[in-house]
Order: C-alpha cells, then structure tokens, then sequence
C-alpha cells in the first residue's frame, strides 16, 4: 500500500514476536560500529534490546545499576555481530552516575550514536500507602534518569549531526492505572519529554537526530514478575487483587520484538512518519509505514493528547473557527 493509498480506517496487523519486516538478517550489520548505549541491560528487555543491536553490528555499552548482566550475554552478541560489548555500572536515576557513563563512553569511543533508556522501576500499592522515597525513586529511574542522559548526549548529537534516542516507555504511560501512579506518570512524562525534545530538533532542522518513545510490549520481565507476584499483590486492597492476580495473562510478547522494532527506527527508516511519537511496538511497523501520509494529517496520531466533546480543540477554539470575546464582566458583578 502507497503512502497515496491512505485507508482512514486500516488497522495494522498485531504482532507478539519477531516477523518478516524486522526480521535479523534484513538488519545484519545495519548499525556497522554505531556505539549504542542500552540502560538497565541486565533484565530481559535489555537483553533482547542488546542482541538485536548485536546483529545490527553496533558497539555497545550495557549499563547495570545492581547485578551485571550474564556473562553469557557477552558472548552471545559478540558472536550475532556486535562490533565491541562493554558493560558499565550506572544508577540512572544519579546525575553523577550519568555523568560518569556518559564521559566514559565519550573517552573510550568518542561519540555516541544511539542512546536507549531503558532501565525502569515499577511499585504497585495505593498513592498514600506508597513510601514517598520509594515513589521519588520509581520517578527518579523512570523520568529523570532519561532526561540525564538526554541532556547529555543532545549537545553531542548536535555537533555530529545525528543521533537517535529510544526511551522504552509503557502503554501504562497512556492509560490510568490504579495502584501504579508513579510507573504510570513517570512513563506519561517520558513520551511527553520524547515529544518535546522532537520539537526542538525539528525547530532547529536537525532532521538526522530522531527520538522515540516506545511500549515494548507485554515482556514477563523481572520486574513484571516482582511487581504482579503474590506478595505485591498484598499491597493493593482487597477488592483489587483478583483483577491484578491476573494481569500476567496478557504478558506473553518476545523481548526480540522490541529490540528489532528498535533497531529497525534507530536505522532512521522510519523517521519521515514516526520522528517524536509513541509507537506499540506490537502493532507491524511495515503496516504504520505504509499510514504515512495519514500520520503526517493528523498530529495526534501516536501521541497523548486529550479529546472534548464536540470535536473542541485543546484550547476551547471551535473547529474550524475562532471564539467571539465574551461582554466585558465587571467582577464581581454581584
């Protein structure tokens, strides 16, 4: 289907693993010495992400914050292609810390071409039964730890003329979820901080520097096991924990299929349609693809972003018109 061809109602086909379009051997050496940064690289994700930019023949830093990845992972992505693996420790949510990962990447191989943030933190329990240092945390490693590394490495991207950032967002960042207010708002605020960091690139034609903001699918990683096990569980009310008892059936998706959606947009294929947008890694990338031009017509397509009723613009402006000042009130006009 041509991007002339734009079908309003098309629904891309779903996917749960690895399919043609971002299948390996399409991406073999693809990031050729690309030096790729992967935070929190040690959990399932991070691993999936780490081999599949392995293939793509890329340099990677893999940070950690508590226990270092396998050493078998080491291994495998020198043997799927990796141009060089190189694990560092870094507590994301410590300005200090990436600093450090930052500044030794920089002296070890001189720039950075793709940054992945990663690493996350998820608690489960009412707003005010939550300790407040453990919700400053989950913030901290979720939002602020991104926001760091951004800071860091955009000035970077400027001088080189390119870059690409991925930040492994959650579907939890578009919905209200009780009993997860600080996962939910932390990954709200990071695809609005992708969002915002697009436009300012966009603003200043830096056309090869291209940020996304991803849910990489329904993962039984670590933490989703932690978060959703029986003793978390006990952390919501009662009437709540059956529903939550639960919420591991929908976790069923491969972690590759994250990481060679990634590899496929850190490639710049898609940057025309997807630059600063949130994007379901489920739904088939070659289908979204083909939507171009309805992505170009419609802003809010693959964003957050809020409806009203009777198709009001955000700002109260009538479609297709302009609000008529009200009569001047005299407060308080009693």
């Amino acid at each position: 289907m041509s991007e002339q061809q734009v079908t309003p109602e098309f629904i891309p086909r779903f996917r749960s693993d690895v399919y043609p379009f971002i299948n390996p051997a399409k991406f073999k050496g693809s990031l050729q010495d690309k030096v790729t940064i992967i935070t929190g690289a040690a959990g399932a994700i991070g691993q999936g992400l780490a081999e599949s930019f392995a293939v793509g023949g890329a340099k990677l830093v893999l940070t950690y914050n508590s226990t270092p990845p396998p050493p078998s992972l080491e291994e495998r992505c020198l043997q799927f292609g990796a141009s060089s693996v190189t694990y560092l420790k870094c507590n994301v949510a410590d300005l200090e810390g990436c600093e450090s990962l930052v500044n030794q990447t920089l002296a070890t191989h001189g720039r950075v071409d793709v940054l992945i943030n990663n690493a996350g933190a998820n608690g489960l329990g009412p707003l005010d039964a939550q300790d407040p240092r453990d919700f400053i945390r989950d913030i901290a490693v979720n939002f602020h730890g991104p926001y760091f590394l951004m800071r860091l490495l955009i000035p970077e991207f400027r001088k080189q003329g390119s870059g690409c950032v991925l930040n492994i967002a959650s579907r939890a960042g578009t919905v209200a979820i009780p009993y997860s207010t600080s996962y939910c708002a932390s990954k709200a605020a990071l695809i609005n901080l992708t969002s915002c960091t697009q436009k300012e690139m966009d603003v200043e034609g830096l056309d090869d520097i291209h940020l996304y903001s991803l849910h990489p699918g329904g993962i039984k990683s670590a933490m989703t096991l932690k978060k959703y096990g029986s003793e978390s569980v006990l952390n919501v009310p009662p009437q709540a924990r059956a529903w939550f008892a639960r919420a591991l059936d929908i976790y069923n998706d491969s972690p590759y299929l994250n990481g060679m959606v990634c590899v496929a947009l850190a490639t710049g294929m898609a940057k025309h349609a997807l630059r600063g947008r949130y994007i379901d890694v489920g739904q088939d990338l070659e289908d979204v693809l083909a939507q171009a031009a309805a992505l170009k017509a419609n802003p809010d397509l693959y964003t957050l972003h809020t409806s009203f009723l009777g198709g009001l613009q955000n700002g109260g402006v009538p479609p297709g018109g302009y609000l008529v000042p009200e009569k001047h009130f005299e407060f308080p006009g009693f």
